[in-house]
Protein backbone atom coordinates (compact mmCIF):
# COMPACT_ATOMS: atom_id res chain seq x y z
CA UNK A 1 0.00 0.00 0.00
CA UNK A 2 3.62 2.51 0.72
CA UNK A 3 4.30 2.07 -2.62
CA UNK A 4 0.71 2.54 -4.51
CA UNK A 5 -0.01 5.62 -2.89
CA UNK A 6 3.80 7.00 -3.40
CA UNK A 7 4.66 6.57 0.36
CA UNK A 8 7.83 7.08 2.17
CA UNK A 9 8.94 5.00 4.75
CA UNK A 10 11.17 7.25 7.17
CA UNK A 11 13.55 5.83 9.59
CA UNK A 12 15.46 7.15 12.22
CA UNK A 13 19.04 6.69 14.08
CA UNK A 14 20.92 7.05 10.39
CA UNK A 15 24.13 8.07 12.32
CA UNK A 16 24.28 5.03 14.93
CA UNK A 17 26.74 2.64 14.48
CA UNK A 18 27.60 -0.45 16.07
CA UNK A 19 30.76 0.20 17.99
CA UNK A 20 29.29 2.99 19.64
CA UNK A 21 26.59 1.06 21.53
CA UNK A 22 26.53 -0.16 24.80
CA UNK A 23 27.36 -4.03 24.89
CA UNK A 24 24.57 -4.35 27.87
CA UNK A 25 21.42 -2.81 24.86
CA UNK A 26 22.46 -5.45 22.54
CA UNK A 27 20.96 -3.83 19.66
CA UNK A 28 22.53 -2.94 16.08
CA UNK A 29 21.55 0.12 14.62
CA UNK A 30 23.69 -0.81 11.10
CA UNK A 31 21.85 -3.48 10.60
CA UNK A 32 18.89 -2.97 12.07
CA UNK A 33 18.79 0.41 9.10
CA UNK A 34 19.93 -2.15 6.34
CA UNK A 35 17.48 -4.74 6.98
CA UNK A 36 14.42 -2.06 7.00
CA UNK A 37 15.58 -0.17 3.88
CA UNK A 38 16.78 -3.34 1.90
CA UNK A 39 12.89 -4.50 2.44
CA UNK A 40 11.67 -1.59 1.50
CA UNK A 41 13.48 -1.10 -1.65
CA UNK A 42 12.60 -4.81 -2.39
CA UNK A 43 9.00 -3.40 -2.73
CA UNK A 44 9.68 -0.40 -4.43
CA UNK A 45 9.14 2.06 -1.24
CA UNK A 46 11.05 5.53 -0.98
CA UNK A 47 13.03 5.58 2.05
CA UNK A 48 14.12 8.33 4.16
CA UNK A 49 15.57 8.89 7.64
CA UNK A 50 16.14 11.16 10.17
CA UNK A 51 18.75 12.37 12.87
CA UNK A 52 18.53 11.28 16.14
CA UNK A 53 21.21 12.40 18.33
CA UNK A 54 23.14 15.66 18.86
CA UNK A 55 26.24 14.61 16.81
CA UNK A 56 28.24 17.12 14.67
CA UNK A 57 31.26 15.01 14.17
CA UNK A 58 32.54 13.41 10.81
CA UNK A 59 31.92 10.01 12.00
CA UNK A 60 28.33 10.73 12.31
CA UNK A 61 27.92 12.71 9.00
CA UNK A 62 30.19 9.76 7.25
CA UNK A 63 27.57 7.14 8.72
CA UNK A 64 24.69 9.20 7.19
CA UNK A 65 26.50 9.76 3.86
CA UNK A 66 27.24 5.97 3.51
CA UNK A 67 23.59 4.86 4.33
CA UNK A 68 22.83 7.75 2.00
CA UNK A 69 23.92 5.86 -1.26
CA UNK A 70 25.07 2.21 0.27
CA UNK A 71 26.63 1.24 -2.78
CA UNK A 72 28.33 4.80 -3.61
CA UNK A 73 27.77 7.67 -5.90
CA UNK A 74 26.56 6.26 -9.34
CA UNK A 75 28.62 8.64 -12.04
CA UNK A 76 25.70 7.40 -14.66
CA UNK A 77 22.57 8.12 -13.07
CA UNK A 78 20.79 7.55 -10.23
CA UNK A 79 22.01 5.33 -7.46
CA UNK A 80 20.13 2.06 -7.72
CA UNK A 81 20.15 2.01 -3.87
CA UNK A 82 19.72 5.22 -2.36
CA UNK A 83 17.32 7.55 0.25
CA UNK A 84 15.00 10.06 -0.49
CA UNK A 85 14.51 12.14 1.89
CA UNK A 86 17.19 13.14 5.17
CA UNK A 87 15.19 15.02 8.41
CA UNK A 88 18.28 16.62 9.90
CA UNK A 89 17.00 17.74 13.36
CA UNK A 90 18.35 19.91 15.39
CA UNK A 91 19.11 23.13 14.16
CA UNK A 92 20.98 24.43 17.72
CA UNK A 93 23.55 26.55 18.95
CA UNK A 94 25.91 23.83 19.30
CA UNK A 95 25.06 23.29 15.05
CA UNK A 96 25.50 27.20 14.38
CA UNK A 97 29.25 27.13 15.88
CA UNK A 98 31.68 27.94 13.47
CA UNK A 99 33.65 24.62 12.95
CA UNK A 100 30.47 23.00 13.32
CA UNK A 101 28.49 25.04 10.95
CA UNK A 102 31.39 24.71 8.63
CA UNK A 103 31.01 20.73 8.77
CA UNK A 104 27.68 20.56 8.46
CA UNK A 105 28.07 22.92 4.87
CA UNK A 106 30.34 20.23 3.71
CA UNK A 107 28.01 17.54 4.70
CA UNK A 108 25.18 19.05 2.83
CA UNK A 109 27.28 19.59 -0.24
CA UNK A 110 28.38 15.92 0.20
CA UNK A 111 24.50 14.89 0.33
CA UNK A 112 24.39 16.49 -2.90
CA UNK A 113 27.68 14.29 -4.55
CA UNK A 114 29.55 17.60 -4.55
CA UNK A 115 26.97 18.89 -7.65
CA UNK A 116 25.67 22.50 -7.66
CA UNK A 117 22.51 23.50 -6.60
CA UNK A 118 19.58 22.56 -9.11
CA UNK A 119 16.78 25.03 -9.31
CA UNK A 120 14.80 22.71 -11.72
CA UNK A 121 12.66 20.09 -10.18
CA UNK A 122 11.94 18.28 -13.44
CA UNK A 123 15.45 17.58 -13.21
CA UNK A 124 14.86 15.69 -9.67
CA UNK A 125 15.19 11.76 -9.49
CA UNK A 126 11.31 11.38 -8.51
CA UNK A 127 9.63 14.68 -8.47
CA UNK A 128 6.67 15.18 -6.21
CA UNK A 129 2.96 14.55 -8.29
CA UNK A 130 -0.15 14.93 -6.60
CA UNK A 131 -2.08 11.52 -5.64
CA UNK A 132 -4.85 10.02 -7.72
CA UNK A 133 -7.97 9.17 -5.64
CA UNK A 134 -8.28 5.74 -4.61
CA UNK A 135 -11.75 3.90 -6.30
CA UNK A 136 -13.21 2.60 -2.81
CA UNK A 137 -13.32 -1.25 -4.65
CA UNK A 138 -9.36 -1.24 -4.99
CA UNK A 139 -9.61 -0.15 -0.87
CA UNK A 140 -8.47 -3.34 1.48
CA UNK A 141 -10.88 -2.85 4.33
CA UNK A 142 -9.54 -3.90 7.40
CA UNK A 143 -12.12 -4.96 9.93
CA UNK A 144 -11.93 -7.08 12.81
CA UNK A 145 -13.02 -10.07 11.01
CA UNK A 146 -10.21 -9.58 8.55
CA UNK A 147 -7.54 -9.09 11.31
CA UNK A 148 -9.10 -12.08 13.64
CA UNK A 149 -6.24 -14.78 14.05
CA UNK A 150 -3.49 -12.51 11.83
CA UNK A 151 -0.03 -12.59 13.08
CA UNK A 152 1.58 -9.96 11.26
CA UNK A 153 4.92 -9.88 12.68
CA UNK A 154 5.64 -13.44 12.99
CA UNK A 155 5.18 -13.30 8.65
CA UNK A 156 7.31 -10.28 8.65
CA UNK A 157 9.78 -12.04 10.18
CA UNK A 158 9.61 -15.50 8.47
CA UNK A 159 9.31 -13.68 4.88
CA UNK A 160 12.75 -11.58 5.78
CA UNK A 161 15.37 -11.85 3.22
CA UNK A 162 18.54 -11.35 3.41
CA UNK A 163 19.34 -7.58 3.00
CA UNK A 164 21.48 -5.19 0.08
CA UNK A 165 25.59 -5.14 1.04
CA UNK A 166 26.08 -2.08 2.10
CA UNK A 167 29.64 -0.42 1.31
CA UNK A 168 31.92 -0.31 4.86
CA UNK A 169 32.71 3.38 4.17
CA UNK A 170 30.87 6.36 2.40
CA UNK A 171 32.55 6.82 -1.13
CA UNK A 172 32.14 10.84 -0.38
CA UNK A 173 33.38 11.54 3.14
CA UNK A 174 33.23 14.79 4.58
CA UNK A 175 36.70 14.80 5.85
Amino acid sequence: MISRHYGTLNFTFAEMRNFEQSEETKNAPEQLVQQVFSDAWREKIEVGYESALDRYDKKAYNQILRIARPNGVNREGVPKLRISTLTYLRLSDDLLETNNFNLFKIFVKKMHADLAYCPDPSKYFKPIIPLPLSKSDDMLMMTDETLAGTALIPYYVAKAMTPFPFDAETDMPVD
